[in-house]
């Protein structure tokens, strides 16, 4: 038999078993309750952090308005917002916000305005353009049309396909089936579900294109443009223009930039080339659209918010796309 010591024995043994077990218990929901508090705490945060992102935004849009009002719509690398963020500090954080010209791309929507046949000896511009400045970039000329008619195919709104595009046909086919968009893109960023763009090609390329909603490579403002947008500037005066020739005439504009487009398109290199006066509508001194990238910093929460505004002729803006978050 078991005599009584053995039997508070075990059943001491029982209750510091039962405490243990209690005790990881507790810890385990302390530990729960304190994360839960924390991912509140963070969300919370978050939260605030974009609304205050909004407000900067606002004060975005106000900062380019004044801008504009100022310089006749006249804008220019020389000028101090372009350079240097704009900081507005607050309570447990602040704001950065960078500005940066939005004119200086290639529209994939132009490619929406080709006719059904392409003549090969002398293509459209908007065609020619984005073969040249993809050739510029390192991309052979083969394989630049082959992406040129699959951008075609993808924002054209009809299902017929290009010699070197793609339609339904061959996207449903995928392991993840989808279908082409028959419409202007609406970013860059579609892109990457478009044949033939690989993680490579579309690294290369993303940086000098842009999605406009219309089928128009609208002007780009020369006084806006640094030694990496040589390739574009390139492709835009045409064939046999050298990207170092762009790098020179870039760097040949003169302090506080140009008076007027035609003051850059009289200067003596631009004036040299063949090219110049049929690419002279493609420049301006004004810029139709800017980005702004606001850095927003409230108590743990860091939270990046970019907006793409439209400039009217009056100086007006308006958004025509914003993301919250890191860029792809």
């Amino acid at each position: 038999m078991i005599d009584r010591k053995q039997q508070k024995g075990a059943a001491l043994l029982i209750v510091l078993l039962l405490v243990a077990t209690l005790s990881f218990v507790a810890l385990a929901s302390l530990e729960h309750t304190s994360l839960a508090s924390v991912r509140a705490a963070n969300v919370q945060a978050r939260g605030e952090a974009i609304w205050r992102g909004f407000a900067a935004e606002a004060l975005a849009r106000s900062a380019i308005e004044r801008a504009y009002a100022a310089n006749s719509g006249k804008l220019s690398l020389d000028d101090p917002w372009a350079t240097q963020p704009l900081e507005i500090p607050f309570d447990d954080g602040g704001v950065r916000i960078f500005f940066a010209d939005a004119s200086l791309c290639y529209n994939v929507n132009s490619l929406a305005s080709l006719p059904p046949v392409v003549p090969s000896d002398q293509p459209p511009q908007e065609l020619a353009e984005f073969i040249r400045l993809a050739v510029n970039l390192g991309i052979n000329e083969f394989e630049a049309m082959a992406l040129a008619d699959a951008i075609t195919d993808w924002v054209d709104e009809d299902s017929n396909r290009r010699p070197q595009g793609a339609e339904d046909e061959y996207y449903t086919t995928l392991p993840s089936p989808y279908r082409t968009g028959n419409r202007f893109m609406a970013s860059v960023t579609e892109l990457r579900a478009v044949k033939g763009f690989t993680r490579n090609l579309y690294a290369t390329l993303k940086p000098y294109l842009c999605a406009r909603n219309d089928s128009v490579s609208g002007p780009m403002n020369i006084n806006m443009a640094t030694e990496r947008h040589a390739p574009l500037l390139a492709a835009v005066f045409g064939d046999g223009v050298a990207v170092q020739l762009a790098r020179e005439i870039i760097a040949s504009r003169p302090v506080g930039g140009y008076e007027t487009a035609e003051a850059f398109l009289a200067s003596p290199q631009v004036k040299a080339l063949q090219s110049g006066e049929q690419a002279g509508e493609r420049f301006d001194v004004r810029s139709a659209y800017l980005q702004a990238r606001a850095e927003i910093v409230y108590d743990t929460a860091l939270v990046e918010i970019t907006t793409d505004f439209a400039i009217g002729d009056n100086g007006e803006t308006s958004v025509i796309a914003r993301r919250i978050g890191a860029e792809e």
